[in-house]
């Protein structure tokens, strides 16, 4: 069995020890698995048929850049995509996730989808409030607005589609790890200096352990999606109960690694096998 571990040449280089890790779980398993890098993929279109290039094309692909429109490609010239191109499309826009979960009823914070350019000439809400880049990761991108002066500065730093937030609680979320239709774990992530609990900007993480409400929310997440892996995050209401904020289709398993003896990525590959052997 042979396999794509796609990354773009930015991201490689932050993420070098993870993609051995992925590289030697696949040799222990008896998986072929190359590194490749996005910017040295071509896809498009020649002699009325789909491209890309390289032509030898593998069995699966692991796709950890964000790139659906790539995504959509290989899955249409035959290869097994994960995260599949259907879950990036949704989950790398925060606007269309919210759209989504809220067709089936997910508890969210109250949530306005609009631009900078609209937000501009027409504050939705009371201040204090949050402003995100629809298409921000890992805690980027994402501001606090308590006035006008820090209004501005979301201007300065953003532009195009944005959503803007009621404040739920500040400083603490969980993030929930699936693969395909299956919890693995949960981590609360926290923070005492910042209004982001986010592991890559400072914030400390424990072992969440869930409750049976909150299981029964996250399976009815699952249910919507054909995840591969993904994080699911969540933040809480004033009763402490869990709102859904974003699902990260590229998701870091740090904290997981971190805080646990699960191997992830290990799990990760042999689920792989499993669905393309179905």
């Amino acid at each position: 069995m042979k396999g794509w571990l796609i990354y773009t040449k930015e991201r490689a280089k932050a993420n070098g020890k993870f993609i051995e890790w992925f590289l030697q779980e696949a040799r222990t398993l008896g998986i072929q698995l190359e590194l490749k890098m996005r910017e040295d993929i071509l896809i498009g279109v020649q002699d009325n048929q789909l491209y890309v290039y390289p032509a030898s094309l593998p069995d699966f692909a692991v796709v950890r850049c964000i790139d659906p429109l790539f995504s959509k490609q290989l899955q249409l010239a035959g290869v097994a995509v994960f995260n599949p191109p259907e879950v990036a499309e949704i989950t790398n826009d925060k606007a269309r996730t919210h759209q989504l979960l809220a067709e089936h009823n997910i508890p969210m914070v109250d949530t306005i989808f609009t631009t900078t350019e609209r937000l501009a000439h027409h504050v939705p809400l009371a201040y204090p409030f949050i402003v995100k880049d629809v298409n921000g990761h890992g805690g980027k991108n994402v501001f606090k607005v308590e006035n006008k002066i820090d209004l501005q500065a979301v201007f300065k730093n953003l532009t195009g589609d944005i959503i803007v937030q009621k404040l739920a609680q500040q400083g603490k979320d969980v993030r929930v790890y699936v693969l395909g239709k299956e919890i693995i774990g949960a981590v609360l992530r926290s923070s005492s200096n910042d209004f982001r609990s986010n592991y890559t900007l400072g914030g400390k993480a424990e072992i969440y352990v869930l409750n049976e409400k909150e299981r029964a929310l996250i399976k009815k997440i699952i249910s919507l999606f054909d995840f591969g892996l993904v994080g699911i995050d969540f933040i809480f209401n004033e009763k402490n109960n869990f709102l859904c904020n974003e699902i990260e289709d590229v998701v870091g398993c740090r904290t997981l690694s971190t805080l646990t003896d699960i191997n992830i990525v290990q799990r990760y590959l042999i689920w792989i096998k499993k669905m393309l052997h179905q």
